[in-house]
């Protein structure tokens, strides 16, 4: 490609805001109509931290996992089950990992040089981190749960199944360093969709044999379902994140001069919203009794509360675009013409209505939180660059 060659002049508050010198590399690129110039990110003190100290976990773990299998005498080591490597992998893997993660994650806090993590407040960091522990722990068990589908009655002896050992807890602790170090602030909005889709999509598979959608879409959390503690703690876990991310969108955006009673209004209904979701999970459908109409309470009041956003979104939120109100709008009217054919027709059934009640609804938010952040990562403040051809 051919090139001119161009010099630019930048002004000396942005150069020690971005703390620039002659070693660092920027980029451009093209963004629609926009050009919008990056400072490429070193990752060389990742790569030495995490090929320094990921192995030492997993050395440690998997020495263990080979002294306890031959202390009992056991040889032979199946995939799956109550004593394999799956519930190894499970226990161990799962402990090594969080605790590199929380190392981790705390120290690159604590780093007043890391600009990711400086908009986090420390109130939200052990929801951050219980979020990527019950992440962790939810893939592993889906992984698991696939591999003895595939794998069934496959086992290895002590020596090969301690070499899987080792490649699994690698994978894990790697993955958690690597998370904790890469981690911003708007892969919060990520995270919440992992859990909540992640979790959910889990709680269907396990209990695809039970044919839960005979019943409805609340039956994965009753005593009748398999692991229904995953399924209500998802629930919980995601309105705890839309406590922390609504918290830091909101703090944010005052940083940006948003403010209001009606920006005011909004995070108090986004948060009866995370409240509502999570008492959903917190009452499980169990019978005819108080948790059943705590249960009730809280999904009516959860679907009240996104009706009132969605209707009056255009009054709260600053700069909607067209775009979204049509959305807004076509997703409120999906969501009247489902609960009439539920209610008054009976052509959908309960739990069809309820997963696409649920799927919309969540879609919803997820679009309103992502409007709201690119607000919050709008800045007021601009700076004049003075360009010439170089001769």
């Amino acid at each position: 490609m051919k090139q001119t060659e161009y010099k630019i002049k930048l002004p000396d508050e942005l150069v020690k805001d971005l703390e620039l010198d002659e070693t660092n590399k920027l980029f451009l690129k093209k963004e629609s109509n926009h050009i919008v110039i990056e400072k490429k990110q070193t990752i060389s003190e990742f790569q030495q931290v995490s090929l320094r100290w990921f192995l030492l976990p997993v050395i440690l773990s998997s020495l263990l996992f080979f002294g306890l299998f031959s202390y009992q005498n056991k040889y032979q080591i199946p995939m799956t089950g109550d004593l394999s490597i799956a519930s190894a992998v499970t226990a161990l893997g799962l402990l090594s990992g969080s605790i590199s993660f929380v190392i981790f994650f705390i120290k690159e806090k604590r780093n007043d040089k890391n600009n990711n993590l400086s908009d986090i407040h420390w109130r939200n960091v052990p929801t951050i981190i219980f979020s990527y522990i019950v992440t962790l722990m939810l893939g592993i068990l889906s992984f698991f749960w696939l591999l003895g589908v595939i794998f069934e009655g496959a086992s290895f002896d002590l020596y090969t199944a301690t070499a899987i050992f080792f490649i699994f807890t690698a994978v894990i602790n790697y993955f958690m360093i690597y998370a904790a170090l890469s981690f911003t602030s708007p892969m919060i909005v990520r995270l919440l969709i992992f859990v909540i889709i992640g979790g959910v999509f889990f709680a269907m598979l396990t209990n695809s044999e039970s044919r839960w959608w005979q019943y409805n879409f609340s039956f994965l959390g009753t005593n009748e379902a398999i692991n229904s503690w995953q399924f209500n703690l998802t629930l919980m876990l995601s309105a705890l994140l839309m406590v922390a991310l609504i918290d830091y969108l909101f703090v944010n955006l005052e940083k940006n001069n948003y403010s209001g009673f009606r920006l005011l209004l909004l995070r108090i209904l986004l948060t009866l919203v995370a409240i509502s979701l999570g008492g959903v999970g917190f009452f499980p459908n169990n019978g005819k009794g108080q948790l059943h109409i705590l249960h009730t309470k809280a999904a009516n009041l959860l679907v009240l509360l996104i009706v009132i956003l969605i209707l009056g979104i255009k009054w709260l939120l600053p700069k909607v675009t067209k775009e979204f109100l049509i959305i807004s709008y076509g997703i409120a009217a999906t969501l009247i013409v489902a609960n009439f054919l539920f209610q008054r027709v009976g052509y959908l059934s309960l739990t069809v209505f309820e997963l696409i009640a649920f799927g919309l609804a969540f879609s919803w938010i997820m679009l309103l939180l992502q409007h709201i952040q690119k607000l919050t990562n709008f800045s007021n403040t601009e700076y004049e660059i003075e360009i010439k051809k170089s001769s």
